[in-house]
This record gives C-alpha cells, sequence and structure tokens, in this order.
C-alpha cells in the first residue's frame, strides 16, 4: 500500500460503540539514514499515517513501536557516529518502544543499558534475555501504554541464537530462553492481572521466507512456534530479524490476529488498526497493511535520473513539524559523515592492493578487483579481516573468504584511488588510512556471514577459478588456506592439494567459511540463474548460515583499528596462498630425482618482491622432517624447478614442504606442499584414489603400509560397504601383521581352515593376550560375509588396541548410542581420540553399515594419533 493510499484508508473512523486505534511497527532499521535522506522519507510515512489516523479517532490513537535492530550493523551515515543520529530522529519521531534485536548488543550489554539507554526516550525489551540464576529478565520483558483509553501491553524478546548472530560483548554469563515460552509467561502474567486491554508480541525473529503461510510455517520451526505456540491471549504479533515482507491472518484458538513484518531499513511500516469494543475494551476486529515509505524525489530520465534535493526540500516544507526537523537532523548527520570521511582510523606500512597495474598494462584502464584472476595482498587482507571479524561471534570459523570484484579501491599508501583517477594524498595523509579509504573500498553494504560446507565443496568453489579451462577469478582467502594446482589438467580437476593450517582437507569433512553475503547467497538454486560470480560450490551442502547482518566496511574499520592498535599499522602479505605444481607423481624411490616444478610463484600487488629460492625438506607421516635441498630461481622469479633434487633415503608417507623466499621488504616466505610416498618398491594409486580426491590420504596410507592391496581391477572402491571379515583383515595387517599362526581348529563353523580371512579371523577370536577382538555370535557363527557396522568396525579396534586408563563419560557423547549400550564404550572411546565424530545431526547411526573409505579413515586417523 502506498502512503497515500495509507493515508487515505487511516481517515476511516470507528463504527458506533467501538474505539479504533493503531499499532504501527518497522523492524531491522538499521540505522538506515543517507545522503538522500532515507530516515526522513521514513518519517514523512509515519507522519502522513499517524496525522490521518488520529484526525479520525483521536490524538494519541497510534502506537509507533520496532521490532529490534533499529541500530547496529547500520549504513555509513549512522555507523561512523555510533548511530546516535539515529536514536535521536526516533526521539523526534515519539518512538515509544523498541523489542532489543541481536545488532542492539553489538557494542555490549553495558553500551546498550548505558550509553544508547541514555540517549534513547524509550526502552528496549527482552522477555526471554535472564539472569541464569533468577531467570529475571536482564532489561525490560515488557510495558504497558495508555493509547486513547485502551492499555496497550508490548512484550520483546530477541532470537534464540543471540549468541550466534551478535559481536557485542559483556553477554557472557547471561540466558537467552526460547523466546515464545518467555513472552507467553509474561503474557499470562498480564492477562491475569488484567492490567492490558491488548497485548503485542514484539519479536526479533520470524520467517525465513515470504510465501504462503503454510509453507514458511513447515519450513521454519521457530516461527511455526511463533504463530502456533504463542499464547491466545496476545492480539498481534510484530516480527523481525529477517528482513522478509509478509502480512499473514492467523487463528490461535479463538483468536485471530496478524503476523506482520515489514521489510528492513524503514523500506515499509506495518499498520494494525484495532477495532475494541467501548465498554468491555475487547478486540472485536481488525485490519493490516504494510505501508510504502514515501518516494524518494528524482529528477531526470533513465539512466541519468538522479536525487533532487529541491524537491525534497519541498516535500519536508509541506509536511508537519516532526518530519521537518526530523529533516535537520539527518542533513547534519550527513554533513557530519562528510567530515568524518576524513577521520584518522589506523596507520599503514606500505600498500596493500590488487593487481591493478597489471590492469592498467592489459587494457589501458584502472578497474576495481584489478584482472580479478590471480591473488593479491588486498584480496587477502579483506579475507583475513572477515574471518577476524566473524570470529568474535564463530570463534569455530575455519577461513575467511571474498570475491575480487567487490574490493572497489586500493588501499594506497600515499595516493588514493579516485575510481582510477589517482591523486596524491595529502602529506599529513601519507600512511595513514583513512574512514573514507575504507568506505571506497567496499560501498556495496554487503553483510557478513558464516556457514557450513564440505571438502568437496570447498574444491568445488577453487575449481571454479577456471571457467571453461580459462581462469577467470581468484578468491582472496585468509592465511590459513593454501592450495595447489595444475592448469595443464582438464576442468574441474586442476587443483591437486587443499590445506588448512597445514592440515589437508578432507572432502566429506565440514568446513565453518567466513564472507559476505554476495557470496553466500543460494537464492539462484533451483533457478537459471548463475551463481555469484559463478562460484556454485559455496551453495553445494551449504548448512548452519548466519548472516550477522554487520556491514563489511564497518569490519574492515573495525579491523584496521585493532591491527594498527595491536601491531603498529597493517601491512601487506607477499605469502601466496595458491602456487601451481607441475610434474608431481606423488611417488619416488630413495635418493631417486625429484620431477616437479613450482609456478606462479609471485604476486602482481605493489610491493610485491621476486621469489629467490626454494628450500626443500621431506616430512615423513612419522618422524622428524627431512631436509632435501635448496634451489635459486631463475631471475624471473615465477618458476623453480626441482628436478636437480634427490629424494631422501627416508621411506613412506609423507609430504615435500617447499619453502619459497622472497626480496620484498618483509623477506615473505610461502610454503607449498605435495604428497610424496618413498619407498623402494611404491604401488601406484588405486585408480579410484587420485590426489584431491575423498579419504585419498587414508586410503594412500593403508595401500602404503601394506593394509589393503585393494581389488585385482586397481580400484579400492571406498563408498562399498566391507564385511566383517575384511574389517579384522584390515586390522590384522595393521596391528598383528606377523600374527601367522592358524589354530588347530577352525573356531567357528562358518569359517573353516582355508577359508578367505581365516588367519584374521583366528587373531581376531585369540584370547591368549586377553580379551579377544570378537568372540562372534551366540550361535557359534563369525559371519564373515556380512557387512559390518558402524559400532562393530570400532568395537573391534576399540578391544584390539585396548587402551589404558579410558573411562567412558557418564553423559553420552551421540544420542543415539545410549550410555547402557554394548558399543557405548568404544564408541565414546573413538570420539575422544578424533577417529569418530558421528554426523551434523548429532547421531553417530551406530546400526549403519561403514564404507571401506570410512574404515581407512578411522584407521589413518588411529595411526596418526597413536604414533602422533
Amino acid at each position: 500500500m502506498s502512503t497515500d493510499d495509507a493515508v487515505k484508508a487511516a481517515a476511516e473512523p470507528a463504527a458506533e460503540g467501538t474505539e479504533k486505534i493503531s499499532i504501527l511497527s518497522f523492524n531491522d532499521f538499521h540505522g538506515a539514514l543517507s545522503e538522500e535522506y532515507a530516515g526522513t522519507l521514513f518519517s514523512h510515512t509515519v507522519e502522513g499515517y499517524r496525522t490521518a489516523f488520529e484526525t479520525a479517532n483521536g490524538e494519541g490513537s497510534t502506537l509507533l513501536t520496532s521490532a529490534g535492530d533499529l541500530i547496529g550493523a547500520s549504513a555509513s551515515v549512522s555507523n561512523v557516529q555510533a548511530d546516535e543520529p539515529t536514536l535521536e530522529i526516533m526521539n523526534q519521531l515519539d518512538l515509544a518502544v523498541s523489542a532489543a534485536g541481536n545488532h542492539e548488543f553489538d557494542k555490549g550489554l553495558d553500551d546498550l543499558t548505558g550509553r544508547v539507554s541514555d540517549i534513547a526516550d524509550f526502552n528496549f525489551l527482552a522477555a526471554n534475555f535472564v539472569d541464569p540464576e533468577t531467570q529475571e529478565p536482564v532489561i525490560t520483558d515488557h510495558e504497558i501504554f495508555e493509547v486513547d483509553g485502551i492499555d496497550v501491553a508490548v512484550i520483546g524478546a530477541v532470537p534464540n541464537n543471540l549468541y550466534a548472530t551478535t559481536t557485542g560483548s559483556g553477554l557472557q554469563g547471561n540466558e537467552v530462553i526460547d523466546l515464545v515460552d518467555a513472552v507467553n509467561g509474561v503474557a499470562q502474567e498480564i492477562e491475569a492481572a488484567g492490567t492490558a486491554d491488548v497485548i503485542v508480541a514484539s519479536y526479533h525473529d520470524g520467517a525465513s521466507g515470504n510465501g504462503d503461510l503454510a509453507t514458511e510455517v513447515e519450513n521454519s520451526a521457530v516461527f511455526d512456534s511463533i504463530v502456533n505456540g504463542t499464547d491466545e491471549s496476545v492480539d498481534v504479533i510484530f516480527n523481525g530479524h529477517t528482513h522478509q515482507t509478509y502480512n499473514y491472518e492467523t487463528t490461535a484458538g479463538e483468536t485471530e490476529r496478524p503476523v506482520v513484518q515489514a521489510g528492513q531499513s524503514g523500506n515499509l511500516l506495518a499498520a494494525v488498526e484495532l477495532t475494541v469494543d467501548s465498554e468491555t475494551k475487547e478486540v472485536v476486529d481488525y485490519s493490516s497493511d504494510l505501508i510504502e515509505r514515501t518516494p524518494t524525489p528524482m529528477t531526470g530520465e533513465e539512466p541519468n535520473r538522479a536525487f533532487d534535493p529541491a524537491a525534497m526540500d519541498a516535500l519536508v516544507a509541506d509536511s508537519t513539524e516532526t518530519v521537518q526537523a526530523i529533516y535537520e537532523t539527518e542533513k547534519a548527520a550527513v554533513a557530519e559523515f562528510d567530515e568524518l570521511k576524513n577521520t584518522v582510523i589506523g596507520e599503514m606500512d606500505s600498500s596493500i592492493t590488487t593487481d591493478y597495474q597489471t590492469r592498467i598494462e592489459e587494457s589501458g584502464s584502472w578497474r576495481a578487483g584489478g584482472t580479478r584472476r590471480q591473488e593479491t595482498t588486498l584480496g587477502n587482507w579483506a579475507a583475513n579481516a572477515l574471518k577476524d571479524r566473524i570470529s568474535l561471534s564463530n570463534p569455530e570459523v575455519d577461513l575467511g573468504v571474498t570475491n575480487s570484484g567487490g574490493l572497489r579501491a586500493e588501499l594506497l599508501f600515499d595516493q588514493l584511488t579516485g575510481g582510477g583517477d589517482f591523486s596524491n594524498k595529502a602529506a599529513d595523509m601519507i600512511g595513514k588510512v583513512s574512514l573514507g579509504e575504507i568506505l571506497d573500498l567496499a560501498p556495496f553494504g554487503n553483510t557478513l556471514t558464516y556457514f557450513d560446507i564440505p571438502g568437496s565443496s570447498l574444491k568445488q568453489v577453487l575449481e571454479e577459478n577456471w571457467q571453461e579451462g580459462k581462469k577467470t577469478h581468484h578468491l582472496g582467502w585468509s592465511e590459513e588456506l593454501t592450495w595447489t594446482y595444475d592448469e595443464s589438467r582438464p576442468q574441474d580437476d586442476k587443483v591437486t592439494g587443499i590445506w588448512i593450517s597445514g592440515e589437508p582437507v578432507t572432502m566429506d569433512e565440514m568446513y565453518t567459511i567466513g564472507t559476505l553475503s554476495f557470496l553466500a547467497d543460494d537464492s539462484w538454486v533451483g533457478t537459471e540463474n548463475s551463481a555469484p560470480d559463478g562460484y556454485e560450490g559455496f551453495a553445494i551442502g551449504q548448512e548452519n548460515k548466519v548472516d550477522l547482518g554487520i556491514m563489511d566496511n564497518q569490519a574492515f574499520q573495525e579491523y584496521v583499528q585493532a591491527e594498527t592498535a595491536a601491531a603498529g599499522d597493517i601491512r601487506p602479505d607477499f605469502a601466496k596462498k595458491a602456487v601451481e605444481v607441475k610434474g608431481a607423481t606423488g611417488t619416488a624411490a630413495p635418493g631417486a630425482q625429484l620431477s616437479l616444478t613450482l609456478e606462479n610463484l609471485e604476486m602482481d600487488s605493489d610491493g610485491a618482491g621476486d621469489a629467490t629460492s626454494v628450500s626443500v625438506a621431506f616430512q615423513p607421516a612419522e618422524g622428524e622432517a627431512v631436509e632435501v635441498g635448496t634451489v635459486e630461481v631463475a631471475a624471473d622469479g615465477e618458476s623453480a624447478d626441482l628436478s636437480t633434487l634427490q629424494a631422501p633415503e627416508t621411506t613412506g608417507v609423507g609430504e615435500l614442504i617447499m619453502t619459497v623466499a622472497y626480496d620484498d621488504a618483509y623477506e615473505s616466505t610461502t610454503e607449498v606442499r605435495s604428497a610424496l610416498t618413498i619407498g623402494t618398491d611404491v604401488p601406484a594409486d588405486f585408480s579410484d584414489n587420485q590426489p584431491g580426491s575423498v579419504y585419498y590420504a587414508p586410503v594412500r596410507w593403508m595401500q602404503a603400509a601394506g593394509v589393503t592391496t585393494g581389488y585385482t581391477d586397481g580400484t579400492y572402491r571406498k563408498a562399498a560397504e566391507i564385511t566383517r571379515g575384511e574389517s579384522v583383515a584390515f586390522l590384522q595387517r595393521y596391528l598383528a601383521p606377523e600374527y601367522t599362526t592358524d589354530p588347530a581348529e577352525a573356531v567357528f563353523p562358518d569359517v573353516p581352515a582355508g577359508a578367505p580371512h581365516f588367519t584374521p579371523i583366528a587373531w581376531a577370536a585369540d584370547d591368549s593376550d586377553g580379551a579377544p577382538v570378537s568372540k562372534g555370535y551366540t550361535d557359534g557363527n563369525f559371519r564373515p560375509g556380512q557387512d559390518v557396522t558402524r559400532a562393530e568396525f570400532v568395537t573391534f579396534l576399540y578391544r584390539a588396541v585396548d587402551p589404558e586408563g579410558f573411562t567412558a563419560p557418564e553423559a553420552a557423547v551421540f544420542p543415539d548410542v545410549p550410555a547402557t549400550g554394548s558399543y557405548y564404550k568404544a564408541i565414546s572411546w573413538a570420539a575422544a581420540e578424533g577417529l569418530v565424530n558421528g554426523y551434523r545431526d548429532g547421531d553417530y547411526r551406530p546400526y549403519e553399515p561403514i564404507s571401506r573409505g570410512e574404515v581407512a579413515k578411522v584407521m589413518y586417523q588411529h595411526d596418526l594419533t597413536d604414533n602422533g
């Protein structure tokens, strides 16, 4: 509904014997002040509707409320002024009350209850943010207002996942209880006391979409609870947090009530008009609408349409005194923002840039993000910043990542980018970082987001740097990630290795990625639209996505300030995350000549030096690293031929670790890894276990250790289920390869002498050194051809290892493995040792068959743990 239509409708008075009041709500305003005066336009909408409604129904017959995130993760004008202009404008607009959202806590509880509350003429409400001992609300849970003779109670609630969606400190020690339970408790107290005629629940949470009601209830347990679980005494439900637009008619028992959310940033105003019986004060009817914000005055024709200041002045002049006062406040805030752009927020030691000079050489002009196909110091710096800031909310985040196209300016030591029209900084600004530079770097208003994806999706993302065999993009990654590739390999098979903090990435393990809302977007899935920059992998297997709502430029600003405070300045890191490795065979005989070559060793960012040498060591899976030698890098610095070096005499599975040295100002180094097995009779990889594939390292270890020779066709068949006979054969070869003496008589009637796996099964039943690995079934049989389950296999391993001193925890590690179960101790031990971690839903699924790949992983992890 437009503002004009809403004003006309609001002028309709109440019928005889009834009274009308209107409860207004907006949500997720996020300090939406702007140089086009969005805050003033929103106030124009509120004032236009409120004036018309109160003219028809009496002064004071409206109540303006907010459903949370009024401030925090704000637009730049408000953000750089600590949201004080937004709070002042809301005072002028006569905001009565606001639910507390997650972003009200961004600067901590003390800031909300101190500085913010001192400025605001209204309260923030949170019924479910409580003291853990008393269960009493930490801040006000509700407030009652007299609205033209009708007592209206407003109850607020924060999202259940508050701690995961704010970066604020000072929340520790308090507790978030279920938002619907908390609201119901307060509503029932109000109803019992008779202190209000109308009850409004203002939840800072809601539906995940804006489809039909049944679909949204099915898609979100929280929204289902809000719609169907909120007490019948509640007459109106407002939502926030999910930035959706909906206006649902719902029924709870005998109560018909609206459930409404009004988008974000003041683009809509929710108006719920209640018709109340004049005598009983009972709600007898309602209507609800979403009112569009007054349009921004524009002039000119596309593509040259622009904001029209003169038309804005005229619009305000024809409005109320309240709107005029708010306009002056917002204009002052914009003027202050213009001044603050020159504020120094940190120091820089040297320029941090894209490869923009390469782009200029190739095309003659500067472009944001440079060529976008190569690794740069600015891309990696931005990814480090994202990870650092997101880690304040989720310390478990593994990696930060950003796209090159989102880097809209360079961070130059003595110049300003100026959209490619470079200009010299003022003398007193050389080596300084201004707020304006950060705002120019990240102007899109992307928000910080994190989610989980499997290692296979991470590999897919890296493969998607190439499209149709051609390198088109390169993402910036935080310092934890290193990876190798070979351009000569086919599309979707160029990535040859991925490591996080030196540990190989496992294809079926989940990793937490911190990035921008742009790259996290999965709305394209199931449509004909393209993925952001073509990176589909971020959406494949994506789970547990959380949008923190924090602007990227705010994160970069805080990172500059934090790094300057901690280290004295920000500076580029010339260590590369990605290096091309060619000719790696993965195997070598002792003393054999190495065959690999390193390519693309240098960045083209400002200040990058030349690669000067590569020092090579072999790190076996067990034992100390062995130095192999050093080669000098050719003058062009882009490649290093390691064929003059020989493999060491040390045999076994391991990695070559190659350290590239540079002659830049920081004497940077890059660490490159490549899997290598050294042996006198080194078997080739199974045809279905190539480097980079799921379970590659565990299966390669099994092969090199002589635990398995695979099938006669040269495969291992990682996805195939494994039998009880095969599983104990693996364990016997691993733990007791010397066991060769067969018992005089068969131990099990279904495993006669000479049967497949006879010796390993006899070993499993041998109790001469203690309890056997397996006694078989109660009918006396072993059932060697039966698939072994996940519980059985770790129990076999546990009994074979017979760990000393292990005590199973009293509380179950997995909900589907009760402490009373026969497999409980073995599975608990395996979890404690890091051999198993269950599924994403928390279950272990003990009775499902285990695959050959999973068996390899468990045994490999045990070997790493047992041998350090």
